[in-house]
């Protein structure tokens, strides 16, 4: 028997809709129970919107992105306050461990490694130079391979468009233009950072700066 637009056959499984519920906004974490058919579906959120919107949203995506129908009463909702909310998107960040610069083979490099909340590390290398610019583009890119090591698994990636200094109010800063692709989507976004001590670890902060709030809005 069909169920929903897509059916028993279609594409989508039980095992997607965690990372589905993810794009919810408001959905900070989102966990299915149950080896096949769910039995519980718990939901964190952060949004200032009502528990029953959100039961609701829960199973209009799973309808819409797997055919398939949810029971309301197998869903939970917990929701946040401003302060545990704030503490939590902190924990969903990663965070630059370091950056630097340096040669290998005759070619300028940037090296940066990201931290990430559990305690792992993901490093990435870009073709830096002598300028600003080159270097400030290298450490982007670096940033980016850091990032694509952990969302591969997500099936997300991010693809970068520019690379700019500029200066503003009288100072100096990194602006980051990118792409942020998950299933099929283009999501644009823009990162900023003041250039503090070098334009390298600017560029990375910018990249992080428009990164972790896609992450957040999920």
């Amino acid at each position: 028997m069909t169920q929903g637009r897509k059916g028993p056959s279609a594409v989508g499984s039980w095992s997607e809709l965690e990372g589905i519920l993810l794009r919810v906004p408001g959905v900070v974490k989102a966990h299915v129970v149950g080896a096949g058919t769910p039995t519980e579906i718990h939901v964190v959120t952060a949004g200032g919107r009502s528990a029953k919107q959100y039961v609701r949203d829960v199973q209009s995506l799973a309808s819409a992105e797997l055919g398939r129908r949810i029971d309301y009463r197998i869903i939970s909702v917990v929701q946040l306050d401003e302060e545990d909310a704030r503490t939590l998107h902190r924990e969903l960040r990663p965070w630059i461990d370091k950056v630097s610069m340096g040669t290998r083979a005759k070619s300028e490099w940037v090296e940066v490694v990201l931290g990430w909340p559990d305690g792992h590390l993901t490093d990435g290398l870009g073709a830096g130079g002598k300028s600003k610019q080159a270097r400030a583009r290298g450490a982007a890119a670096a940033t980016v391979a850091c990032l694509d090591g952990e969302f591969g698994s997500r099936e997300q990636s991010v693809e970068i468009s520019a690379v700019e200094l500029q200066s503003i109010g009288g100072a100096n800063w990194a602006l980051v233009h990118l792409y942020f692709y998950w299933k099929g989507e283009s999501v644009p976004l823009l990162g900023a950072a003041l250039v503090q001590d070098d334009v390298a670890s600017a560029a990375a902060r910018a990249v992080l700066d428009a990164v972790n709030r896609k992450l957040l809005a999920r």
